[in-house]
């Protein structure tokens, strides 16, 4: 240890003679270290840190899925969970839940809340007790609506104080109260920015429901995914054989984490490559610099062995060099790899789930330290093999130069390799950038089909027990649309059931005329809106040909349709002009129930730029007959500051509903961005690391 502190202290002496170099030498290091430890602090926290759950790996994620539909999700029928909860024997418990968004209005105001509509054991299939009262009873989770509400952790510290007392008061929700009955501990934030829990409420006699939930359940100990699959299906043919002979949907089971880091896995990999290169790259350029700076010092080390120092000393003095020049680098390496991770998350806070921890942990903490020692070795062991090749004669004779013609072969053909193995991996590194970000621009350039510029969106969600009637919603909204028309600077105004980006809710259809489909043929799920006259005009959507819905309600029996590109030839891929024609839900035979087409409409990107385009329709929202919903998307278009227009819509919604909050109130543009955010993160994290390439240092080190 006395030896290795006197070539610590030596390293030191002999760095400070060189400040400027060394700084160059840290400093590219630095550079690599953080881009590690920031993708690996990414990493820990998507795919390796466990749920925050007692025995997270007896976790697993239930669902449905139906190929011929085009769904590799179609969520869960209540009916059919039922049963899998009564004939399974592989799981200790499962549940159900789905978000249910809520208007919570108090003193505070309005505000619009993210929660969960629960099965009562959904607490049990976690593992957690809340952090005051009781979780849900049986009883209360019957066909018939409880009141009854269990507050998040976040809920009850901003509304509440974090009063202990809370338990027994009443919450306003949706214009109803609600008794809470427990407070949830900080974990049942999961799946993400989960506010409160309310029971689910479903029928198991029902037949016929919706396809809306999602499952999770426990495994029994020992018990693997593969196992409780076959235990599902096994489950799941009494259904088949009563109801789905085609056996259309199908369970579907996964692990929880599995299902829910799915879609990051591709960054995390490409992070992952793109961080080591940059790290590999660091480390030839200083490996080059640090035998660079031995060869200048050939005299030095030349003195040194022919005093009686061993090829082994002095390679070990060199070495100590290399771990000093490391363990700076990696220290505030790691420190600006938080930093960076701190500014990802800013950037994009929406991209990164709540129940994702990206600070430090220890496998966080080994790693940087694992980091250090190899970028080490790596950079540090190439000079410090010299002394073992070194011509103590050679050296003193020539008189220490550090010329290119004083070097010898071997040595110039060892820093021509390290040129060449950092000249590679840099043109590796730079052309995955450069195909990164032309890939990005172009689906950044494709067409949304529609405009936009200019256009606000926002969602509404009315109360059901202050806005009990379809007539009461429609005379709701259409206050809402005047007044926003009448509001100086707004041009158009239009409603909708479902903006871009924001939602799915499809239906089958048929042709009038065509067969019923088949057992094995494709029967793809028809995108549905309903959408008011203004909706196409203010969203810019192009008229490929017929004409768009009136403001007037349709006659009786009338239920003109505007359908897009895509579903026009699905239903008649041998007509030209489909205005005119008709169709019908699948399995639907009233004749009242026809709808005619009476537009097409340019394909919208509904789902995102990446996402292929589906077949979709709309319907008119003045058919109060049919179009009675509670919530509606508004979009607003506008030549003015978004931020004023912003204002002038809270204005208006507090003039007619003070208890009302705006839901997602952003720019199109926004939520387009938001739909590609993924995508361009790794192109953005590429083009930082293609340009910490370009500009890296070669260190020449003076004599």
């Amino acid at each position: 240890m006395r030896s290795f502190f006197a070539d610590l202290r030596f390293a030191v002496r002999s760095f400070s003679r060189q400040p400027g170099p060394t700084a160059l030498i840290v400093l590219t290091l630095v550079l690599g270290i953080a881009a590690n430890t920031a993708v690996f602090a990414i990493v820990d926290g998507l795919f390796l840190r466990p749920f925050p759950f007692p025995q997270p790996d007896r976790l697993v994620y239930l669902n449905e899925r139906a190929p011929s539909w085009n769904l590799e999700l179609t969520g869960i029928n209540y009916p059919d969970f039922v049963a899998w909860r009564e004939r399974t024997h592989t799981f200790d418990s499962m549940a159900l839940w789905t978000e249910n968004n809520v208007n919570v209005a108090g003193e505070g105001g309005a505000d619009r809340v993210t929660g969960l509509a629960v099965t009562y054991d959904f607490a049990k299939v976690l593992g957690i007790r809340p952090v005051l009262g009781r979780t849900f009873t049986k009883e209360e989770d019957g066909p018939t609506p409880s009141r009854v509400v269990m507050i998040g952790y976040g809920l009850w510290q901003t509304r509440f104080g974090g009063a202990r007392d809370i338990v027994g008061k009443a919450l306003r929700v949706n214009s109803r109260p609600y008794t809470i009955i427990g407070v949830l501990p900080r974990e049942a934030d999961f799946p993400g920015n989960t506010q409160f829990w309310v029971t689910l409420n479903g029928d198991p006699n029902q037949q016929g429901q919706i396809y809306s939930f999602e499952g999770i359940g426990r495994l029994k100990r020992g018990v693997t995914v593969d196992q409780a699959r076959v235990d599902l299906m096994k489950a799941h043919a009494p259904i088949w054989a009563q109801f789905d002979s085609a056996h259309i949907v199908s369970p579907r089971v996964s692990g929880l984490r599995d299902q829910f880091v799915s879609n990051f896995r591709t960054m995390g990999q490409a992070l992952g490559a793109g961080a080591v290169l940059v790290l590999l790259i660091a480390c030839a350029n200083v490996a080059g610099a640090m035998l660079a700076r031995s060869i200048f010092r050939r005299r030095e080390i030349a003195i040194r062995m022919a005093l009686g120092a061993s090829a082994r000393r002095v390679g070990r003095q060199l070495i100590t060099e290399s771990l000093a020049l490391a363990a700076i680098a990696g220290i505030a390496g790691t420190l600006v790899g938080r930093w960076g991770v701190r500014a990802l998350v800013a950037a994009a806070p929406d991209q990164i789930p709540s129940w994702v921890q990206l600070g430090a942990s220890p496998r966080t903490v080994v790693f940087a330290a694992l980091v250090i020692v190899l970028t080490a070795v790596v950079f540090g062991l190439v000079p410090a093999l010299q002394p073992r090749r070194a011509n103590v004669a050679g050296a003193l004779a020539s008189g220490g130069g550090g010329t290119r013609a004083s070097t010898g072969l071997p040595q110039r053909r060892l820093l021509d390799s390290l040129v060449v193995i950092e000249i590679a991996l840099a043109l590796v590194l730079l052309a995955g950038s450069g195909l990164l970000a032309r890939a990005y621009v172009n689906i950044r350039d494709t067409d949304p089909g529609f405009r936009p510029e200019g256009v606000t969106t926002f969602s509404l969600s009315l109360p059901r027990a202050k806005y009990p009637s379809g007539v009461a919603q429609h005379q709701f909204y259409d206050r809402l649309v005047e007044r926003l028309e009448a509001t100086p600077g707004i041009a158009n105004v239009g409603l909708v059931t479902c903006l871009p980006f924001g939602c799915h809710w499809g239906r089958f259809v048929r042709a009038e005329g065509a067969p019923p489909p088949t057992k094995d043929g494709a029967n793809p799920v028809v995108l549905l809106r309903y959408a008011s006259a203004g909706y196409f005009k203010t969203m810019g959507i192009a008229l490929a040909r017929g004409s768009l819905f009136t403001p007037a309600p349709p006659p009786n029996g009338s239920h003109p349709a505007v359908i897009n590109e895509q579903l026009a030839r699905q239903l008649w891929p041998n007509v030209a002009d489909p205005i005119g024609r008709r169709f019908i839900w699948n399995g639907d035979t009233a004749s009242t129930h026809w709808m005619t087409v009476v537009g097409v409409v340019k394909d919208v990107r509904h789902y995102g730029l990446v996402e292929p385009m589906r077949p979709g329709l709309y319907l008119s929202s003045a058919d109060v007959d049919t179009s009675a919903f509670l919530a509606y998307g508004v979009a607003v278009r506008s030549q003015a500051d978004p931020a004023l227009v912003a204002s002038s819509v809270r204005r208006v919604v507090r003039d007619l509903d003070p208890e009302l909050p705006l839901i997602q109130l952003q720019t199109a543009q926004a939520a387009l961005n938001r739909s590609v955010a993924p995508r361009r993160t790794i192109a953005f994290a590429f083009a930082a690391f293609g340009a910490v390439v370009v500009t890296r240092w070669n260190v020449p080190p003076t004599p």
